[in-house]
């Protein structure tokens, strides 16, 4: 059978794993279930799981028997839910009150499984190593610090990385690539604004860490529109306020929190350091004072451009024409593939799940979301034939 002949026989299974995964979600760091399904396929293919020490999360090696040049990529899927609840309706709707795969992490999971079942029974017709990786926590930022932590990137150390990601946007049956930046960094931003509380009747008795902060927040916008070229992109949200405990008395301290996203590593630097310098200087106008913590979270995720050219053939060889979506912007969204690209060049391709359904458009991280079965053997199609090209590469 080809590589083709072969998804279609086995992606019947690769649905019934995905339906599993979705009625029995667990929270990062949790997937302790999940995990050891993953377990019993990978055992079931007859692919060795290594001994990695991972609590959650497994990494797995396929070694092709054709004689070449040994190279290895590492593939990514996690396999971590969110607590969101579940309003799709869907008949394999999660039983876990509260807990849901609205990322689609169940379809990257069931997809690798797939593309893993056909690597080993293609595995005399490549040379190397592909190094499956089942990631947990990414919806923390902590599951690929952990995985390379435990060695994913090591004995051998992978030549490539490759992950893949549900996208409501693209039509199912088809991938959307993005070379260069591709998602944004994401680092949280805490800023305790502090001044002198008293009577809200005399507040010249005062330094009112609210008006600081109200004025604060006003400046911070501004970073945007007037530090960054108008050809870079940034979004910083402030998403918290916590300050004051009655109507007529001013706080000692307010506390705001919110988000950085930078698609450049060298904004997302500059414009923390204006983050400080603002906070610091607009606060000291109003005699109040500023403390500001960073707290670095993702990196921005830039794919290689070779790599995603040569992803676009392979798409196009094992799907046909017109199966590949050039997509002309980045996400905001972070992902912390990110931190494997900081180790060897790689990228991260879009599985299309939109479809004539409304629902399935509603968007990632909503608990109404849908989304169309027909990525996971899209994706998995897409891995398994560009996993062979690059491994047959002369």
């Amino acid at each position: 059978m080809n590589i083709k002949e072969r998804i279609e026989e086995y992606a019947p299974h690769a649905l019934e794993i995905r339906r599993m995964l979705h009625q029995n979600p667990e929270l990062s760091g949790k997937e302790f279930e999940t995990t050891a399904l993953i377990r019993k396929e990978l055992e079931a293919y007859g692919i060795p799981v290594l001994d990695s020490g991972l609590e959650t999360g497994l990494i797995a090696d396929i070694c092709g028997t054709k004689p070449g040049p040994g190279r290895t990529i590492a593939v990514r899927a996690d396999i971590d839910a969110l607590p969101v609840q579940e309003r799709t309706g869907e008949v394999f709707s999660s039983c876990k009150e509260g807990v849901s795969h609205a990322c689609g992490h169940d379809l990257h999971t069931a997809s690798l499984l797939l593309a893993a079942r056909v690597l080993k029974e293609e595995e005399n017709e490549f040379s190397g190593r592909v190094r499956l990786m089942f990631q947990p926590a990414e919806e923390k930022g902590e599951g690929a610090k952990a995985l390379v932590a435990h060695g994913a990137m090591e004995n051998p150390k992978p030549d490539a990385v490759l992950g893949i990601h549900t996208w409501p946007d693209t039509p199912a049956g088809k991938i959307g690539i993005k070379p260069g930046p591709s998602h944004a960094s994401s680092d949280t931003i805490t800023i305790k604004v502090k001044g002198k509380g008293g009577h809200g009747a005399h507040p010249y008795r005062c330094v009112d860490p609210i008006m600081a902060s109200a004025y604060l927040l006003t400046q911070l916008q501004t970073l945007v529109s007037r530090e960054l070229p108008m050809v870079e992109s940034a979004v910083l949200t402030f998403g918290i306020i916590r300050g004051g405990t009655a109507a007529n008395v001013i706080p000692d301290e307010v506390e705001l929190q919110g988000t950085l996203r930078c698609l450049d590593a060298s904004w997302r630097q500059k414009l923390l350091d204006s983050i400080r310098r603002v906070s610091n200087d607009c606060c000291h106008a109003m005699r109040a004072e500023a403390e500001v913590f960073v707290k670095e979270g993702m990196p921005p995720l830039v794919n290689n451009a070779e790599m995603i050219e040569n992803l676009a053939v392979s798409a196009e060889k094992i799907l046909g024409p017109d199966h590949v979506c050039r997509l002309a912007a980045a996400s905001p969204g972070s992902d912390d593939f990110a931190f494997y690209l900081e180790q060897v060049p790689g990228i991260l391709f879009r599985m299309g799940t939109g479809s004539d359904d409304p629902s399935t458009h509603i968007g990632l991280h909503n608990g109404g979301n849908r989304f169309d079965e027909l990525g996971i053997p899209t994706g998995a199609s897409v891995m398994v034939q560009y996993i062979l090209d690059y491994l047959n590469e002369k």
